[in-house]
């Protein structure tokens, strides 16, 4: 993916209707070339800089974490109101303070407290509070950003809906 070609092309694309869906490790990378209003909420200020959270602090390698849901996005729709997400290095996102003007919606989310359901976590607090997918609204289209991994193996029978319904509702509002 490179600024100069690819990233115009994927933004006149959504402009004119299309959904870009990113999934896990490729959020990032395309959040920031795409100027999305959307940060890593897995980081610390260490002496006075923000960074991003050392293994040392927090480390989730494959376990099973509970995820709120809001159903009523066209995204979500047949989903429950928690679901547990297989998270394995995944990022988590903090929507900027303009976020909600410049069109995202927070499909789920970490809540707060307790969100191991199975494996293990080192600082999950992290998590809390943090984004988990959201939907970026961008002309008559949309990027849907996935922090965990919706498609994993067998975990994905709770997930898929999310998945399934971007590629059927497409820009649904």
């Amino acid at each position: 993916m490179t600024q100069e070609k690819t990233i115009p092309q994927l933004e006149a694309f959504v402009k004119a209707g299309g959904t870009v869906l990113a999934i896990g490790s490729s959020t990032p990378s395309l959040y920031q070339a795409m100027n999305l209003p959307v940060q890593n909420a897995l980081t610390e200020i260490n002496k006075g800089v923000e960074q991003p959270v050392p293994s040392e602090h927090f480390y989730i390698p494959g376990s099973l974490i509970k995820a709120q849901v809001d159903n009523t996005i066209p995204l979500a729709y047949g989903m429950t109101p928690t679901a547990d997400v297989f998270f394995d290095h995944s990022p988590a996102f903090r929507l900027q303070p303009d976020a909600a003007q410049r069109g995202v919606q927070t499909v789920a989310w970490y809540g707060s407290g307790k969100l191991l359901d199975s494996g293990w976590a080192w600082g999950e607090k992290y998590l809390n509070d943090s984004a988990a997918v959201v939907r970026v609204q961008q002309g008559k289209g949309s990027v849907v950003l996935y922090g965990p991994e919706i498609t994993f193996r067998g975990q994905p029978h709770g997930t898929f809906k999310l998945l399934f319904n971007a590629l059927e509702a497409g820009s649904a509002q």
